[in-house]
């Protein structure tokens, strides 16, 4: 475990102490909690995500959290069912929202190799390679007004627990498993503004135009990453 003590000389950015009570900004996901001697006992977790403690006395506050990072790991469809962990990667994209009932109840078979991060040995964010589907390619080519050829993969099932999220993990869980594209072409879809910026992040641009999803009120969008070289 890393380990921080403060001082009410040199405190922080979006850090302070009074008496009894402190404002500690938390080293894993940045989120600024409350610490209080008399309300918590003197010692609380970051309630965003749960990794750090911070501990006060009249003397001394500090700080601690896992000096381990993240690394997200990558399994195949047939892994989590052997592992039985494919329903907990279902109910996380189903928490997620951004899937339709239909994909969740067919237990999101198009998911070919899933790149996912765990805490405490809880899946809390996800993302998949897909499989290439003709079908799916011509349904986006049609709505988009872009042409998508049948054999390109797509990236997909993006899902963060809702309790972790404004940590970064989508970025996490995307970058690892484009790693499982190779170079080749890659689409993805979305409606939601934060996953546009990830997939800009990672090269991904906006192409066509916009359609309506079967989700009232969304708009969806196709971002397409090309074959390098």
């Amino acid at each position: 475990m890393a380990k921080k003590q403060l001082s009410k000389e040199t405190l922080s950015r979006g850090e302070d102490w009074f008496g009894n009570n402190a404002a500690v900004r938390c080293p894993a996901c940045s989120n600024v909690f409350i610490v209080s001697s008399f309300v918590n006992k003197g010692q609380r977790q970051c309630p965003s995500c749960h990794l750090s403690t911070a501990q006060i006395t009249n003397e001394q506050l500090t700080i601690d959290w896992p000096d381990e990072p993240e690394i997200p790991r990558v399994l195949t469809r047939a892994e989590l069912e052997a592992a039985n962990r494919l329903e907990e990667f279902v109910e996380l994209v189903r928490e997620g929202g951004a899937v339709l009932a239909a994909s969740i109840k067919g237990k999101l078979r198009k998911a070919e190799k899933v790149a996912f991060v765990e805490r405490g040995g809880r899946m809390i964010a996800a993302a998949a390679k897909k499989l290439a589907s003709p079908n799916r390619a011509q349904d986006i080519s049609k709505k988009s007004g872009y042409q998508v050829h049948g054999d390109v993969p797509e990236l997909g099932y993006v899902a963060v627990s809702k309790d972790c999220r404004g940590q970064g993990l989508s970025t996490k869980v995307v970058r690892r498993v484009l790693f499982e594209f190779g170079d080749a072409t890659v689409f993805a879809t979305t409606s939601n503004q934060k996953m546009k910026s990830v997939l800009a992040h990672h090269g991904f641009e906006w192409v066509g135009h916009e359609w309506d999803s079967e989700r009232a009120g969304e708009r969806l969008s196709l971002w397409i990453k090309e074959e390098k070289g």
